[in-house]
């Protein structure tokens, strides 16, 4: 019944045309997740549950008051938009709403996690994806999405604890999710998300370390993994847009949190507790195909995209060069 809830909410908040309804859905998935944070077996578990509902509570207020304004409009005022959007960044864990979610992520079980770090983002990023109407609230979030990419992959190299961790990992690719939603490819990059932090926590749950470190390797975007796929879509995108700057970016915050998945990875794969269960396996070899699905399914729509943009460039570089020389022409 609890997993129902938490699986319910996002569908009765993106799927209603009413704001009330939406926020009351939203709020059903936040209550229903108050049983599994008090049945976890840490001492914090009380604390946790309270810091959970006070941060979600100020984050639902702020939305509440916000988003009458903003979906009937009433005023268009920019600072409602920034109130909005504030709201949403607590909901989702994205800079500068992100200092609760690694000491939280700490104090919850396996379970827990996983209902808290999926689906209940489900909801919140589809109306971040109502914002981005305007050009000024597009590039603040993809500021946001930047900033949340690194300050995740910093973040995850302080961490000793596999949970918070996991914690400053979903702040990093909530960032990706962010500039996914200014430039595309949002749903399948949540999509692919989901299934790979669902697999890995149940892999925990079940003491299957080897199954871990695959779906661990996997989450830190390296080929060829399913994640690879996913990032390199919102890369490309972002490069389609000529936005440079996101795109290195972005490749950086990638590097500098591979060093945490590497580490995480080694002291993980081992270990002497591989009690591997045929499900997960079989779920690590389709994990390992995604290079696969780049090659045969990918390959002629990303090869052409590629094509046009170095034409494009190609010609722009032509041009540049001969005005350049026109104006050497006109100066000599």
């Amino acid at each position: 019944m609890i997993f129902f809830i938490c699986f319910i909410s996002p569908v009765i908040s993106l799927s209603s045309s009413d704001w009330i309804i939406s926020w009351i859905g939203m709020e059903i998935g936040m209550i229903g997740l108050f049983p599994l944070l008090m049945m976890n077996y840490f001492s914090s578990s009380k604390e946790s549950m309270m810091k959970y509902f006070l941060i979600q509570s100020l984050a639902s207020m702020m939305m509440f008051v916000s988003g009458i304004i903003f979906f009937n409009n009433l005023e268009q005022m920019n600072m409602i938009n920034y109130l909005f959007l504030m709201s949403l960044s607590l909901k989702l864990g994205i800079f500068p709403g992100h200092f609760w979610v690694p000491s939280l992520v700490n104090s919850l079980s396996w379970v827990s996690n996983m209902m808290l770090l999926g689906p209940l983002k489900i909801a919140p990023m589809g109306f971040l994806s109502m914002l981005i109407l305007s050009n000024d609230m597009l590039y603040l979030i993809m500021l946001l999405g930047i900033f949340s990419a690194i300050i995740g992959s910093i973040l995850g190299n302080n961490q000793t604890s596999i949970r918070s961790m996991i914690g400053s990992s979903s702040i990093s690719h909530s960032g990706w999710m962010c500039v996914g939603v200014c430039f595309g490819y949002i749903w399948g990059y949540m999509l692919g998300y989901l299934i790979i932090l669902t697999f890995m926590l149940l892999s925990l749950f079940m003491v299957d370390y080897l199954s871990f470190s695959v779906m661990l390797l996997s989450l830190s975007g390296l080929p060829p993994f399913i994640m690879f796929l996913m990032k390199m879509k919102i890369l490309l995108y972002s490069l389609f847009s000529l936005e440079y700057i996101v795109f290195f970016v972005l490749i950086l915050s990638s590097v500098i949190s591979l060093n945490f998945y590497l580490k995480f990875f080694y002291s993980y794969f081992l270990t002497n507790k591989w009690n591997s269960k045929f499900l997960l396996s079989i779920f690590c070899l389709l994990n390992l195909l995604g290079i696969a699905f780049v090659c045969f399914f990918e390959s002629k729509f990303f090869c052409n995209k590629l094509l046009i943009y170095f034409y494009q460039f190609s010609d722009s570089c032509v041009d540049s060069f001969q005005q350049t020389m026109k104006m050497l022409v006109l100066c000599t």
